[in-house]
């Protein structure tokens, strides 16, 4: 990236956050635009969008971003405005039954809310996961109230089964620069 691509990118932003303090701003209630290569900051970290999956189900869609933030951690982000889900945990869990209600996973209450099969519709810079795979997937939270999502799906190398962490977070609290 030249200089004259950071000096415009921090025009921008400087231009943004004035919008974002003027609460009669308009362009509030655009919906963010993320795309493989964007960077930004969420909660004040800096991430760059390595990739994106898009999922369907009978009632909506969402889309989710693989982030990687400034120190090399991976981080999912739920997109489905006005909700955003920083999920700042993965990791894969024996593959077993999984039912509505209370779940004991990795000796960790799981209360499990919802469960829906969905379909990927589209990725975008994010290999482990084709159009037109079907995904369980199962939400609801932990003891501590976190969000918990749990995937089962048929990756690239075999059968998959992960379990997210994470939070609802504003959409103030995310900046995307381009």
């Amino acid at each position: 990236m030249g200089i004259f691509d950071k000096i415009k990118r921090t025009l921008d932003f400087e231009m943004w956050k004035r919008k974002k303090d003027d609460k009669t701003t308009q362009d509030l209630d655009l919906p963010l635009t993320f795309k493989v290569g964007s960077v930004g900051e969420i909660l004040e970290d800096e991430f760059e969008d390595l990739g994106q999956v898009r999922y369907e189900w009978g009632g909506g869609m969402w889309d989710e971003c693989l982030l990687e933030m400034k120190d090399g951690k991976k981080k999912w982000l739920l997109v489905d405005e006005p909700t955003f889900i920083l999920f700042n945990e993965e990791i894969s869990i024996p593959v077993g039954n999984i039912n509505n209600g209370w779940n004991l996973i990795n000796n960790r209450k799981i209360f499990v809310e919802s469960k829906r099969k969905i379909t990927v519709t589209n990725t975008g810079g994010y290999s482990e996961i084709k159009v037109g795979t079907d995904v369980n997937c199962y939400d609801g939270y932990d003891e501590g109230k976190n969000f918990i999502s749990i995937r089962e799906y048929l990756g690239k190398y075999g059968k998959n089964t992960v379990l997210r962490t994470g939070r609802k977070i504003s959409k103030f609290e995310i900046e995307v620069y381009g």
